[in-house]
């Protein structure tokens, strides 16, 4: 058993790694000692429907000791989700979902959750001036201000990754031949680190650590709200379930969809490269062409630049009585409305389906402060029902 010591909150933390099958029996033996235990889990992305998702590891632990559980260990997952405990999650779904995802059918566990009375104690993020509802988060505030310590650490490893650049070798110098290389993007580096990496194992078994020490923290809310709790609960359950259903693509029309997207916005962009803007994309381009027009620009944004986001191109659309100008601002904000949609609509369902041609858009109950839901992956909520820049007039 691989074992690595630590501190938290100035007490001794020791979390666990098993090496062969003989160390399992030592993880079954702590499973059976326990009444209640924070879950986790570590994969290769947010989607267990897609077709190349992974799991890499599912966590378990107490206030002090935690357990990391290889992916290869399938079975003894599958025996963990038959104990009588109670589990505790922070946005537990999502764990589960990975769990019955990975096993191939569903556990039924339900978890205690540490996200919802994180949300009844201050609905607030930390923009907003919250404690915000993140576990590392509430972990900082409540456990130990260095919490997440061992996140930093790991993404020190993940600056340490070097991925292949396709297609490209070096044509001179030393190396000559050979292939050339780049850094790992920080959103890459989850799937690629080793899950073997002492700073990868310490970084997922404390997670169920401090999932556990929350809940502790939050029993005085968890009671005082206990009704309200209870509801969210059920509402959880219900998105849950309307997640792993998920909802059916017509593939075809979808594909077709993201063509006519591209090619409209090809369409208006050539339109603005006729008034001097090559590139819409850039707002110093797009000021130096709107005042070659004869706009006078005069907000400015945090950095200094003059502001061309689409607020002011809709004002200089409805006050300015060139037509050359009006045109000009209507064909940057059509192209980026149908790159947009493009993107973040067609594009991004395709993306995501999984082997029956169904997409898992991300549904949380309590996405925002209002305790409104907000649906992510994708945006299904804000799917627009009408053309803003009436585009169809032509």
């Amino acid at each position: 058993m691989l074992r690595i010591n630590d501190w938290l909150a100035d007490e001794r933390i020791q979390i666990n790694y098993p090496e062969s099958r003989r160390d399992l029996s030592e993880i079954a033996d702590f499973v059976r000692s326990s009444r209640a235990l924070g879950i986790d889990t570590e994969s290769t992305g947010l989607n267990p429907y897609h077709p190349q998702w992974m799991l890499r590891t599912t966590q378990i632990g107490n206030a002090n000791v935690a357990y990391v559980v290889p992916a290869s260990a399938r079975r003894f997952v599958g025996w963990l989700c038959k104990q009588r405990i109670q589990w505790i999650g922070h946005n537990g779904p999502h764990d589960i979902r990975c769990i019955d995802a990975y096993l191939g059918y569903e556990t039924g566990i339900i978890c205690a959750e540490t996200h919802i009375p994180s949300h009844h104690f201050d609905s607030r993020n930390r923009k907003e001036g919250g404690i915000g509802h993140g576990l590392k988060e509430l972990a900082n505030h409540y456990i130990d201000k260095s919490a997440s310590k061992w996140e930093i650490e790991l993404k020190k490893i993940f600056k340490t990754i070097e991925i292949p650049i396709a297609g490209e070798v070096y044509k001179s110098g030393p190396r000559k031949g050979q292939q050339k290389m780049r850094k790992a993007k920080l959103s890459e580096g989850w799937r690629l680190v080793d899950s073997r990496h002492p700073a990868y194992i310490a970084y997922a078994g404390v997670d169920p650590l401090i999932t556990y020490r929350v809940w502790k923290e939050f029993q005085p809310i968890v009671r005082h709200f206990y009704e309200l709790y209870q509801f969210d609960k059920r509402v959880a359950n219900a998105c849950d379930r309307l997640q792993r259903r998920g909802l059916p693509i017509d593939v075809d029309y979808t594909t077709r969809l993201s063509s006519a997207f591209l090619n409209r916005a090809e369409h208006y962009r050539a339109r603005a490269a006729e008034y001097g803007c090559a590139n819409i994309q850039s707002g110093q381009k797009l000021a130096q062409t709107l005042m070659a027009l004869g706009v006078e620009l005069t907000e400015r944004t945090k950095t200094g630049q003059l502001k061309t986001d689409a607020g002011i191109l809709r004002k200089i659309r409805s006050t300015v009585d060139s037509e050359e100008v009006r045109d000009f601002s209507r064909c940057v904000l059509l192209a980026k409305q149908l790159e947009k949609r493009k993107s973040s609509y067609a594009d991004h369902m395709l993306a995501d389906l999984d082997v029956n041609g169904r997409v898992h858009p991300s549904i949380n109950p309590l996405g925002a402060r209002t305790a409104r839901m907000s649906v992510s992956n994708p945006p299904f909520q804000q799917l627009p029902t009408k053309n803003r820049e009436d585009e169809e007039s032509e």
